[in-house]
């Protein structure tokens, strides 16, 4: 805790502070020593000096802040699109495979026919050659009329199965298109939230840190430039009270140092 000569001593400072400023603000700053005041004044503009700096640092961290903020939020904005463009796709794809499902199950039907007509063909034709052997010819002649009209259904049916099998290709078409598409995507979107994760763990490296330690720094120097101000300020106070400058305005803080130095001689007797 501050003794009593210690709070009288704050309050002098501060009452030379006041002063100052109030000379400063009344015109009459410069009944001060050129030497004492040019120090003043120096000192004023070592503090404006360091706040440019300052302001200037910390431009640069909010620029590179901003530009971290606007890449993520673009970066977020693509992910987002992609998410988007990868459901479309994969109902588009669901519906293709929709509409091929009808024609695989008669492509399936399809393959069955043909090979039953085929297995006749096959067998009418083991038929012709058993009665021709037994001499037969009327039986032969049966079965050789059959084995025409199953070779006609067998070039039919396998007419109508590479119809089928054309316009099932023409509908699975697109649908390997689109999985290729989906597939690019993908891997589009991984890249993404690759980039998105890396983005969220990089805080601007090096670079970023270099300047948050400026910034401290600097923010310090700010601090001492004003406390040094601040101090040849009470001593231009102290010049102006040395001279009891003539003026209304500062006739109070003159009476009010006299009390003040008045305890301060007191309390150091003591």
């Amino acid at each position: 805790m501050a003794t009593k000569l210690e709070k009288a001593q704050v309050d002098y400072e501060k009452l030379l502070r006041d002063l100052g400023t109030r000379a400063e603000m009344v015109g009459v700053l410069d009944k001060a020593e050129p030497a004492i005041l040019k120090n003043y004044r120096k000192a004023q503009e070592s503090v404006e000096d360091r706040k440019v700096e300052l302001g200037f640092i910390q431009g640069e961290l909010e620029r590179i802040k901003s530009t971290e903020q606007s890449s993520m939020e673009q970066l977020e904005q693509e992910l987002a699109g992609a998410r988007e463009e990868l459901k479309r796709l994969e109902k588009a794809i669901d519906i293709k495979k929709d509409k091929a499902k009808p024609f695989s199950t008669k492509l399936a039907g399809a393959e069955y026919d043909i090979k039953f007509v085929e297995r006749a063909l096959a067998e009418e034709t083991l038929k012709t050659k058993k009665a021709r052997e037994v001499e037969d010819f009327k039986k032969a002649k049966d079965h050789e009329e059959n084995i025409k009209r199953l070779k006609i259904e067998v070039l039919k049916r396998r007419k109508a199965l590479q119809d089928l099998k054309h316009e099932i290709h023409e509908l699975e078409l697109p649908a390997k298109g689109l999985e290729k598409q989906k597939e690019e995507l993908t891997a589009r979107l991984a890249e993404l939230e690759e980039k998105v994760e890396l983005a969220k763990e990089d805080t601007g490296g090096d670079s970023l840190a270099e300047l948050e330690r400026q910034l401290e720094e600097k923010q310090r120097d700010v601090r001492m430039a004003e406390q040094h101000m601040l101090d040849v300020l009470a001593d231009v106070g102290e010049d102006l009270y040395d001279k009891r400058v003539d003026h209304p305005v500062l006739e109070k803080y003159y009476s009010d140092l006299d009390v003040v130095a008045q305890a301060i001689d007191k309390l150091q007797e003591g």
